[in-house]
C-alpha cells in the first residue's frame, strides 16, 4: 500500500490518553491555593484541550483576570509529578501505534500542556517509545490554535505540509491544523468521555470524522 502521508501528528487529552482525574484535582488545587471556589467535574472537562491559562482566565472573575498566569505557575509545579495519576490509555491506542510504526509513519505528540509536563507523562504511562518527537508549548512559542507547534514538529521531523496529517478531539485541534494548512482527522473519543459534543465537531469541519482509533490506518493510505 502506498502511504498519503509521512508524519501523524497526535494531540493527547482525550486523543490517546483519559487525562481527566489528574486535570481536575490540580485545577481545582490551583483555585483552592488562591482560596477561589472549586469547578464541578463537567466544567473543568469542558474545557480541556484548551490552553491552561485559558481554562483559568474563563472563570475567573474581570477583578481577578491578572491570576490566571500564578494560576497556571501553580497547577504545573504540581502537574509535573503527578499528571500520571489517574491517567488510562485510550481503547486501541498501543494496538494502532504500534501499527503505525510499522507502517513507516513517524508519529509526534503536540498538545497545549507545558513542555516539560508531557515526556514524563508519557514515559510513565509507557507511550513514550512510539514517537519520534514529543512536544508541548515551548518558550516564545503561540499555543494552539496558532500553527507555532505543527510547524515545529514538521520542521524537526523533515516532514512537508502536504504529507502531515493531524489526529484530534477537539475543534481547537481542528482549527489548529487549517491554520497549519495539513489535514485533519478527529476521533469522536471525547464525546464519550463527556468533553465534547458530536455537533460542535462537525461545525469545526475537520477533514475527517472517525468514531475510532481504529480506523485511522486505512485512511491513511491511498485508496
Amino acid at each position: 500500500m502506498v502511504r498519503r502521508f509521512d508524519l501523524v501528528v497526535f494531540d493527547l487529552d482525550g486523543t490517546l490518553i483519559d487525562n481527566r482525574v489528574a486535570i481536575r484535582e490540580n485545577f481545582n488545587r490551583a483555585l483552592k491555593m488562591f482560596g477561589l471556589p472549586q469547578l464541578e467535574d463537567k466544567k473543568i472537562d469542558a474545557m480541556i484541550g484548551t490552553p491552561l491559562v485559558e481554562m483559568f482566565e474563563r472563570i475567573l472573575p474581570p477583578s481577578s483576570g491578572d491570576l490566571a498566569p500564578k494560576l497556571v505557575d501553580t497547577y504545573v509545579e504540581r502537574y509535573k509529578d503527578t499528571s500520571h495519576i489517574g491517567s488510562v490509555v485510550l481503547d486501541d491506542v498501543i494496538q494502532v501505534l504500534k501499527e503505525l510504526r510499522k507502517g513507516g509513519f513517524k508519529l509526534a505528540v503536540a498538545t497545549t500542556k507545558a513542555n516539560d509536563t508531557v515526556y514524563p507523562l508519557l514515559q510513565r504511562i509507557g507511550l513514550h517509545k512510539y514517537f519520534d518527537l514529543t512536544t508541548g508549548r515551548r518558550e516564545g512559542m503561540r499555543n494552539k490554535p496558532h500553527p507555532d507547534m505543527l510547524n515545529y514538529v514538521m520542521r524537526e521531523l523533515d516532514v512537508k505540509q502536504e504529507r502531515t496529517v493531524m489526529v484530534g478531539d477537539t475543534p481547537v485541534d481542528v482549527l489548529t491544523a487549517r491554520n497549519a494548512r495539513i489535514y485533519m482527522v478527529v476521533v469522536t473519543s471525547s464525546i464519550r468521555l463527556g468533553m465534547i459534543t458530536l455537533d460542535k465537531i462537525r461545525e469545526a469541519k475537520p477533514d475527517l470524522i472517525i468514531s475510532s482509533l481504529r480506523e485511522l490506518p486505512c485512511n491513511l493510505y491511498v485508496q
